[in-house]
């Protein structure tokens, strides 16, 4: 019964999510040119659809996933910082000391903090690419868009790297 009452929450919550987005981001009546599922560690987070070659996901399920709390306040979703529960123990010549964090958690603490920061990115810079799609020729707004392209690029190339250094350190 509890599942039933939260599957209803949650579809009445994307239908009006997705109805209210529709209507101020002008995708009415675009074409849905693919549905993709999003994946984290292999399990199903929720789906995506490509839309004018641009992926809409739900971000309250990708927020979860990536550790990211959502407030909502009025018609803005605020995505806040993620709170860590764990800290890197110093180390210390008492047997009795925290044991320290391996440093693959290190690595996956790391990555995690990026993927963040990315998905941060990437909401900032689709609200530019939306207000860009109705002003075309507002240079501006393609600078800013562009340091968001270029910000993003960075850190998917950093996560990379501590992707492949998680990888040798579990073999």
């Amino acid at each position: 019964m509890k599942k039933l009452i939260t599957g209803a929450i949650a579809g009445a919550l994307l239908l009006t999510s997705v109805s209210v987005f529709a209507d101020s981001a002008s995708l009415v009546g675009k074409k849905v040119q693919g549905l993709f599922t999003v994946e984290q560690n292999g399990k199903r987070i929720a789906d995506a659809v490509i839309i004018d070659g641009t992926a809409y996901a739900p971000v309250r399920a990708v927020s979860e996933a990536a550790g990211v709390e959502l407030k909502v306040e009025g018609k803005k979703i605020l995505m806040l910082e993620s709170k860590s529960e764990t800290t890197v123990a110093e180390s210390s010549p008492s047997p009795t000391a925290t044991p320290s964090k391996t440093e693959t958690d290190i690595i996956k603490e790391k990555a995690r903090n990026i993927q963040i920061e990315i998905n941060k990115q990437q909401t900032a810079g689709m609200d530019i690419y939306l207000k860009l799609i109705n002003d075309k020729n507002n240079t501006e707004l393609k600078e800013k868009y562009e340091q968001y392209d270029n910000s993003i690029k960075g850190l998917q190339e950093e996560l990379k790297v501590l992707e492949r250094q998680l990888t040798e350190l579990q073999k």
